[in-house]
């Protein structure tokens, strides 16, 4: 997998991510100190033109480097299962979000706001792109994530595992008024769809972001992450324990 970008090839390295090689502008300026990383790790850094960089990235938008990458790999679900429910955390079920940027963004989001990890369907869902890793910023080399065959199954499992399951949608309890069990599992809908049926019928409860403008909705990624910030402040700024 090609990734491109100051912070994604930064992240990249300082996750530890097998990182296959990376190309660089004759005139690169190294903000983050991306080389001298790669050089201690061993990673073999090639000098290429902007012409060159933008041919193995396939854009213009590459920050003068490139990096040749392992593909991000998803976890076992039932790891991330017993994760959630040994950490008392909160793991994200994502129902058929199917714009790159949009996952992107939650993966950053979730990377912010300590998410035991994310769950995303196999079928009608983006995956691990170039373009996700780029527009998480290197979220997805932090944030552990499965893929599962039956979403429906996922959830039921969760539960029956000891977690709760709330919704994100329209018509809700006021996210303000909530007060959240854990370990939980939140659930966001795909972008103008939201969530289909058949996880309707799983969920405990139904939250929705209170707004005061003219806008009926927010986007996904921006809601996902004013919820995974009322988790965080629930989970571990309101409560003793301290973050780890």
């Amino acid at each position: 997998m090609v990734i491109y970008g100051i912070n994604p090839v930064a992240e990249a390295l300082r996750a530890g991510y097998p990182i296959l090689k990376i190309y660089v502008e004759e005139n690169f300026r190294d903000r983050e100190r991306i080389l001298p990383l790669a050089k201690k790790l061993g990673v073999k850094v090639v000098k290429a033109s902007k012409k060159k960089l933008a041919e193995i990235s396939k854009t213009q938008k590459h920050q003068g480097i490139v990096a040749l990458v392992s593909p991000v790999e998803p976890v076992d679900y039932g790891e991330l299962v017993v994760k959630t429910i040994e950490e008392n955390g909160y793991l994200l079920f994502l129902d058929r979000i199917e714009d790159p940027h949009n996952l992107g963004a939650i993966f950053r989001s979730a990377d912010a706001f300590k998410v035991s990890g994310i769950v995303l369907p196999k079928d009608r869902s983006a995956t691990i792109t170039e373009t996700v890793v780029k527009a998480s910023t290197g979220a997805v080399f932090y944030v552990p994530f499965a893929v599962v065959n039956s979403f429906s199954t996922a959830l039921r499992e969760f539960k029956e595992a000891g977690g709760w399951l709330f919704g994100l949608e329209a018509g809700g309890k006021s996210l303000s008024k909530v007060s959240f069990p854990f370990p939980l599992g939140l659930v966001a809908g795909s972008e103008g769809r939201g969530l289909s049926r058949s996880t309707l019928k799983l969920l405990d409860q139904l939250v929705e972001i209170e707004m005061g403008g003219h806008v009926n909705s927010l986007n996904v990624s921006n809601a996902v992450a004013i919820s995974l910030y009322s988790l965080f402040k629930e989970r571990y700024i309101l409560n003793p324990q301290k973050l780890d």
